[in-house]
């Protein structure tokens, strides 16, 4: 990656819109430099927001980057165009960040409204990418081939953050590694061996499981001989197991021993159930008899019961065949008396019909009259003023094409018209918007003249402000100190108490131990003999040995122990001290800057209280200062707008004249012209007959349908009178006719009803209602016919069946058959219980064959588990670091390019640091066993020979060693993983920590790697690299924000 053009707009001490050209500078080294909070280091924050969202170090929020000094209406973004493996991309950036709203709220105020943060990615093609700002970070990750933390590493090493790429930990170099080599191969590598050996372990416990739960299936006979062995194998089901297998083959026969010992006893049983059951179906048949008799003989009494009812219905059924032969009669009478009513009323149906006729004809005859003497009278008329419309119907086409004609040119003279009062309209606007703008002109010039002031006046609050804030964090400071030193002085007490208490500890053990070694010499003296001590022949009292025994190592620990209290107690002593000077120190310089920004100040408690009131009156003074600058600004800006508007409207103005009279002269011409035509117009209007074409049409065409109607009303009167004429005719031919077969009808219904009343004398009926009452549906005869029949039948069928039962009884008894019953039940019983029996021992059996099968198979499918798991157990132990040296698969592989990362960096370290030292990778043997390890430096020292951690380097030889390893990790990348390429590199501050021959040799090294295509840019205060750099990136801040431009002037070599 290399950067070409960088775009900063309203990002961090930039107010406007900045760009750098890093094209201009070509290749080779650049210096950044500038006064203290210029914006040098905003340069990398934003290379680095750009890429990936965040700032160089992460130690600022992107929120927190847009500029004090931006206008509110200024948008903060960051633009990179950049190179990449020879094609070029551009990332726009913006953060989230607070800005004033264009617009007022409901109270007429400017309130802040939050901007989102956004992004734009424009790939080689010049498309846009699509998608959000995580697909977006995800697709610049992919193009360069590293997130942020190993761009921070690899080719940006932020001011005070180059000690990270030294002391960087094992796990975070693997996840840069990973990333630049192509490792993550190994680390999957990894992945599956441990996968599978789980995989197989898991295994091998689900087959254990499986195993102890067929085991368990296994149910034992009561009393069982092989409980007791059983029980004992089950403790060893993976160890044992033949002994299982060849048990419970035993075990299986004596439960098939068992089954079949049942099976004889349910057999013999079966035999005795079926032999007493025997017997007793020959007593019920025998029972079955004497019942079916007893039956028989029921069903006979029941039927003589019912033989009176059944004579009865005899009679009945023969007094209605009877009546059935004279039916025939009975009908031929009613048709005729039907025939004769139906007659009747035709006859009078007609009368009423014919009556209506009549009616009808004398009014159709009064209509057809009065018809003819209105056709007669207006037809004639309405011929003549038919004809009169007739010939006016051509007018009607004449007064239209006039009509078209005029409103032609009434609609032009209507739109010249219309021109002309827009053009004195508009003219009439821009004479009073100049107007307008001449009394607005003198507002904003007068209010724009007090935008320096304003602006002067606002910076003024704005120190003061920062001021404020820098003494109430100072006094803060103070406050939090104060208690530290409250608890430093108590901890210097507690330490002189402690040391006070070891004090003693050690007095009185040492006592002990002289007066015990006393005791100890006394015990040896002998009367008369001189005393080895004070050479006295007389031991007149001697010493007595204590009971306590005082080593002299206890006396040892005893003053070591006071020793350590009292170096303690000096330690705190001294911390106290020197955090009580630094709490009078700051107290001076608060109590100082306090009296230039509050006056005299005699109350250091109010202190806080009048900063916090001074704050927020000198907040108050700088809103109202920026409002007052912003309207100043917003006028000055209104004021230029203004002058631009007032000569475009002049020259308008100017124009609108000319234009003004040309259309009013048009206008008037074509309204004389149209005049002559509408009085042409008027005139034919009134010869009109009717208002229009239309309504003349209609008028024709109601007198046509008028007339047709009248001739058309006469002809259908006369139709209908003469219809209804016919009609009258024949309905009285009808009635005549009817009259005549009425007559006939008659006499032949008497002799119809004096047959059928003879019939029925003939039959022995005495009148009509007699045969009335014997009369009986056919169906009705038949179904009574059945029933006798079946009836007769049923009688001789019972008394057949009652002999027979009767015979067969002959000589017999009824047989109790309790016994047998009794007998049979407890067969059954007996029975069940073995039913029951043979069913637990079957399914014994069944679990006992279903393991034995399922155990042979799990045993032979551990067998193959087993090697597996070995296999995979010890592959995983390896690669995962789980032997003597915790060192993975992935990071033995990364420890090889890390071997050449550091071999790179030592050719120029060696070079920077004069031969003094040199780094190496830790050695395996001295790895630790906690955590990710395998990628630790150490230091090896050419003067003494000797190894040590890299953490005791000083603050120079670290900066060496953390840019000589950022150069060797870039050779390496270069030369090993082809998607990840860093044209660029980015060094802030470090060089103030070298003296002058290191840095010299440090700035050949970083020269000689630039070469021809690389790019490296270094922030630093150093005057001499000023000399020692051409090409020079200049940053000036002035009180409205910072600007950037390039030096080339006092080209130096080095």
């Amino acid at each position: 990656m290399k950067p070409l053009k960088l775009t900063m707009s309203a990002f961090g001490s930039y107010k406007d819109v900045e760009t750098v050209d890093f094209e201009i500078a070509g290749h080779g080294i650049f210096l950044i430099t500038g006064d203290t909070g210029s914006g040098k280091t905003t340069i990398f924050d934003a290379v680095s927001f750009a890429l990936f969202g965040e700032t160089s170090g992460q130690r600022r929020e992107p929120s927190m980057m847009r500029s004090q000094y931006a206008d509110g209406d200024r948008e903060t973004y960051v633009a990179l165009r950049f190179l990449e493996q020879g094609e070029i991309y551009e990332i726009t950036r913006s953060p989230s960040y607070l800005r004033i709203s264009k617009r007022r709220n409901k109270d007429g105020e400017y309130t802040k409204i939050s901007v989102p943060a956004k992004a734009s990615l424009i790939l080689p093609t010049g498309l846009e990418f699509a998608g959000n700002l995580r697909d977006i970070n995800q697709k610049i990750e992919e193009v360069i081939g590293v997130d942020l933390s190993q761009f921070s590493q690899i080719a940006m090493i932020a001011q005070g953050d180059y000690l990270k790429l030294l002391l960087a930990a094992s796990r975070e170099r693997k996840e840069i590694f990973s990333r630049i080599f192509n490792t993550g191969i190994y680390s999957r590598i990894q992945y599956k061996l441990k996968e599978k050996n789980n995989f197989y372990a898991g295994k091998l416990e689900d087959n254990r499981k499986l195993t102890i739960h067929e085991t368990g299936n296994v149910e034992l006979l009561q009393d069982s001989i092989h409980e007791d062995e059983w029980l004992k194998l089950l403790e060893f089901p993976e160890t044992k197991t033949e002994e299982i297998i060849n048990r419970l083959s035993a075990i299986l026969n004596e439960i098939r021993d068992k089954e079949k010992l049942l099976s004889d006893e349910r057999g013999k049983n079966s035999e005795l159930l079926s032999g007493v059951e025997s017997k007793r179906n020959l007593a019920l048949e025998q029972n079955r008899l004497f019942d079916r008799l007893q039956e028989a003989s029921d069903r006979v009494k029941a039927l003589k019961f019912q033989s009176d009812d059944w004579n009865r219905k005899k009679y009945q059924l023969a007094r209605g065949e009877l009546a059935e032969k004279a039916y025939t009669k009975e009908i031929q009478y009613k048709d005729k008396k039907s025939d004769c009513e139906a007659a009747l009323k035709r006859e009078k149906v007609l009368e009423e019909e014919l009556k209506k006729t009549e009616e009808i004809l004398a009014a159709a005859k009064k209509a057809a009259m009065e018809s003819r003497d209105a056709s007669q009278n207006e037809v004639p008329k309405l011929s003549i003023l038919l004809d009169r419309l007739n010939s006016s119907m051509p007018l009607y086409e004449e007064w239209r094409k006039t009509e078209e004609l005029y409103q032609i040119r009434k609609n032009e003279e209507e739109e010249s018209k219309k021109r002309f009062e827009e053009a004195e309209n508009e003219y009439g606007r821009v004479s009073l918007r100049l107007k307008e703008y001449e009394m607005q002109q003198e507002l904003l010039t007068a209010a724009a003249a007090k935008l320096p002031e304003l602006r002067q006046l606002k910076a003024e609050y704005t120190r003061k402000e920062e001021a404020l804030k820098s003494l109430f964090q100072a006094l803060k400071q103070i406050r939090s100190d104060q208690l530290e030193l409250v608890r430093l002085m108590r901890s210097e007490e507690a330490a002189q108490t402690a040391y006070e208490e070891a004090q003693f500890q050690y007095s009185t053990r040492y006592q002990s131990f002289f007066n015990q070694q006393a005791g100890l010499l006394a015990g040896n003296l002998i009367e008369g003999k001189p005393c080895p001590v004070c050479g006295s022949v007389h031991h007149p009292q001697k010493a007595e040995l204590s009971g306590e025994s005082i080593t002299a190592e206890m006396v040892d620990e005893a003053r070591m122990k006071r020793d350590q209290a009292n170096e303690s107690r000096s330690e705190a002593a001294l911390l106290a001290v020197k955090k009580q000077e630094s709490c009078r120190h700051q107290e001076e310089l608060i109590k100082k800057e306090a009296g230039l920004l509050l006056g005299p100040c005699s109350d250091w408690d109010s202190l806080e209280e009048q900063l916090i009131v001074k704050e927020k009156e000198t907040n108050l003074l700088l809103i109202k200062a920026e409002d007052e600058e912003k309207k100043a600004g917003k006028a000055e800006e209104n004021l230029k707008s203004l002058i631009e508007n007032k000569l475009k409207d002049l020259n308008r103005i100017t124009v609108l004249e000319r234009e003004r009279e040309e259309l009013r002269s048009a206008w008037q011409d074509k309204k004389v012209k149209n005049s002559a035509l509408s009085a042409q117009r008027e005139q034919l209007e009134k010869r009109l007959p009717y208002p229009d074409l239309r309504q003349a049409k209609i008028q024709q065409e109601k007198l046509i349908n008028k007339r047709d109607l009248l001739l058309s009303a006469e002809k259908e009167a006369n139709e209908t009178f003469l219809l209804l004429s016919e009609e009258e005719r024949e309905k009285r031919g009808r009635l005549a006719s009817l009259k005549e077969n009425r007559e006939v009808l008659l006499t032949a219904q008497e002799s119809a009803k004096e047959a059928y009343f003879s019939q029925l004398c003939r039959l022995g009926f005495s009148d009509e209602e007699d045969y009335l009452k014997a009369k009986m549906p056919s169906e009705q005869r038949k179904t009574w016919q059945q029933e006798i029949r079946s009836y007769e039948e049923a009688c001789l069928t019972a008394e057949t069946i009652f002999n027979q039962y009767k015979d067969e009884t002959k000589g017999r008894e009824r047989i109790d058959t309790s016994i047998w019953e009794e007998e049979a039940d407890t067969l059954r019983e007996e029975q069940k219980i073995l039913q029951l029996k043979s069913a637990e021992i079957a399914g014994i059996k069944s679990r006992a064959e279903r393991a034995e099968s399922n155990l042979k198979k799990l045993w032979k499918e551990r067998k193959e588990l087993e090697k597996q798991y070995q296999l995979y157990h010890s592959l995983n132990q390896t690669a995962n670091g789980k032997l003597s040296v915790s060192l993975d698969f992935q990071t033995y592989v990364q420890r090889q390019y890390f071997n050449q990362m550091v071999h790179a960096a030592n050719k120029r370290l060696k070079i920077m640091s004069d031969g003094q030292f040199l780094l190496q990778c830790r050695d395996l043997n001295s790895l630790g066993k906690q955590g990710e390890v395998g990628l630790d430096l150490d230091v090896y020292s050419l003067a003494t020979g000797q190894i040590r951690d890299v953490k005791t380097l000083s603050g120079g030889e670290s900066f060496m060693a953390a840019l000589a390893m950022a150069l060797g990790m870039a050779d390496i990348i270069q030369r090993t993983a082809g998607n990840v390429r860093m044209d660029a590199m980015f060094i802030d501050e470090g060089f103030g920590s070298l003296d002058e021959e290191s840095r010299l040799r440090a700035v050949r090294i970083l020269l000689e790697l630039a070469g021809e295509h690389r790019l490296i840019g270094i922030i630093s205060h150093v005057s001499e690299l000023k000399e020692q750099i051409d090409k020079k990136l200049l940053v000036t801040k002035n009180e409205s924000g910072s600007t950037i431009r390039w030096d080339f002037d006092h080209v130096i070599s080095i």
